[in-house]
C-alpha cells in the first residue's frame, strides 16, 4: 500500500484594475526526506473579470502524485505563477508556500484540506494598476 496526494483546483478570482485576460500554473513538489513527486497544473489564457469567483476553465484534471508510505511525514512545496496577459508585456506575480502533512495509516481516512493561494500583480511597466489573484485548491492525501 502507498500514499498519494491529489490537488484539485476549486475556484479562481481576481480583484483589481489591470485587465481580465489571465493564465496561471500551480507546481507541486512532494518530499519525504527526498523528492518523491512533482507535477504542474496549467490553466490556459481565459477571461476573468474583477470580482468574479469561478471554477477554472475546463476545469483542469486533478494532479495526482506519489506521497510516500502510510504514516510518512511529508513536505509539500507549492508555487503559483500567474500572468495577466497583455499585448506587449504580461503583468506577472508568483508566490510559494510549504505545507507539512502526514499520510494516513493503512486503512485510515483520507486527509482533506482546502487552501487559498493569493498573488499580487502590478501593471508593467507603469506600475499604476494592481490586482490580487486568488486560487482555491483542495488537497487530498490517501492510501491506495
Amino acid at each position: 500500500m502507498a500514499c498519494q496526494i491529489t490537488f484539485q483546483l476549486l475556484t479562481e478570482s481576481q480583484e483589481g484594475t489591470i485587465g481580465n485576460d489571465w493564465k496561471y500554473e500551480l507546481e507541486a513538489k512532494i518530499f519525504s526526506g527526498k523528492r518523491i513527486g512533482q507535477g504542474t497544473i496549467r490553466v490556459r489564457k481565459h477571461t476573468l473579470e474583477s470580482g468574479d469567483k469561478l471554477e477554472p476553465p475546463g476545469p483542469p484534471d486533478p494532479l495526482v502524485l506519489p506521497a510516500g508510505e502510510p504514516g510518512d511525514n511529508i513536505r509539500v512545496e507549492l508555487h503559483l505563477s500567474v500572468a495577466e496577459v497583455d499585448l506587449i508585456e504580461n503583468d506577472t506575480g508568483d508566490m510559494s508556500t510549504t505545507l507539512k502533512l502526514t499520510c494516513p495509516v493503512a486503512g485510515g481516512s483520507p486527509v482533506v484540506q482546502e487552501h487559498e493561494l493569493s498573488v499580487g500583480v502590478t501593471e508593467q511597466p507603469s506600475g499604476i494598476g494592481t490586482a490580487e489573484f486568488t486560487l482555491a485548491i483542495r488537497i487530498t492525501l490517501e492510501t491506495v
